[in-house]
């Protein structure tokens, strides 16, 4: 086996002290120990590397050469170490840093953070929108992304299911009399910018298409804005049901139809390689993760065997 090429802790701490301090006396006094046990550890790392270190002189003791050489080595190398630990301590105290999606922050994120910090009060926490499709930057301790395949990066958990169906204000639904799928087509229908959304559920729904001009039709930049016009009695949104428990509770939106669309899809949570590092991170994703395991279930069975009584 072959030898260890580093010489025992305790002596080369021994030696790195004897280097700044300049005598045994002043060492022994530094470390809190005997005189005896000083010289003692010097001369363990003699005998380990096979080189006189230390000269004596009477009553005197000095470093030679090569043990002034080897205690700058010592000193530098504990002083790279102690400057990590301390870059490490400071890390581990500044704020954990989640990006997440616009939609996803005051509809689910604020409320679980709450209750984390009420667990973890000497936890801080860093909240910032994330921009679909862009980097965040700098790379933050966790991301709480999107993926519309189900598709999400190797190492990241689902945490809130992505499906989406059509509501609208209370308000709204009374003005146009919207009571099934097929008045949707003259409603005024609340898109983003690529309109998938609503020629899928159509499709979804056996209804013809929809041609140009046949439906008033508003753009939103993003699932936040659509949420919030609809709330507002603008039309119909077609939004991910998980994220709007809160507003359907309280009747400030309703369900039009039990159709959904996008079911594959799924919000996720990823810790950064940086993440990875910080047990306050892990303690956080934990945390979001074990919160809303099962928390969210496929479509209600009772609805969909309604459904299939209507049709049969």
């Amino acid at each position: 086996m072959a030898q260890d090429r580093l010489p025992p802790l305790r002596a080369l701490k021994t030696l790195e002290a004897f280097h700044q301090s300049g005598s045994v006396t002043a060492t022994a006094r530094a470390l809190n120990v005997s005189h005896s046990a000083i010289s003692h550890q010097l001369k363990q790392i003699e005998d380990w590397a096979g080189i006189r270190l230390m000269r004596r002189d009477g009553r005197q003791t000095a470093l030679t050469e090569a043990g002034d050489s080897l205690a700058q080595v010592i000193n530098e190398s504990f002083g790279a170490i102690r400057h990590e630990i301390d870059r490490l301590t400071m890390r581990e105290k500044l704020p954990v840093s989640v990006a997440a999606l616009r939609f996803v922050i005051p509809n689910w994120l604020l409320p679980e953070i709450d209750a984390f910090m009420a667990e973890h009060p000497d936890v801080s926490v860093y909240v910032q929108e994330h921009i679909s499709d862009q980097p965040v930057s700098p790379e933050p301790d966790l991301l709480i992304g999107f993926s519309l395949d189900g598709q999400i990066p190797p190492g990241a958990e689902p945490i809130i299911p992505g499906a989406a169906i059509p509501v609208c204000a209370p308000s709204y639904q009374a003005r146009h009399a919207i009571s099934d799928e097929a008045d949707l087509a003259r409603a005024t229908l609340l898109h983003d910018e690529d309109m998938r959304m609503w020629r899928t559920w159509f499709a979804a729904a056996g209804l013809a298409p929809q041609y140009e001009g046949e439906t008033r039709r508003l753009f939103f930049s993003g699932s936040a804005l659509i949420c919030d016009a609809a709330r507002q009695g603008l039309g119909v949104a077609l939004c991910r049901e998980a994220l709007i428990e809160p507003y359907l509770e309280q009747g400030e939106l309703v369900r039009l139809s039990d159709i959904r669309i996008d079911n594959a899809s799924v919000y996720y949570l990823a810790l950064s390689q940086h993440g990875m590092n910080r047990r306050a991170a892990i303690a956080l994703a934990d945390w979001l993760a074990e919160r809303n395991r099962g928390r969210w279930k496929p479509a209600d069975s009772r609805r969909r065997r309604s459904r299939q009584a209507d049709a049969d």
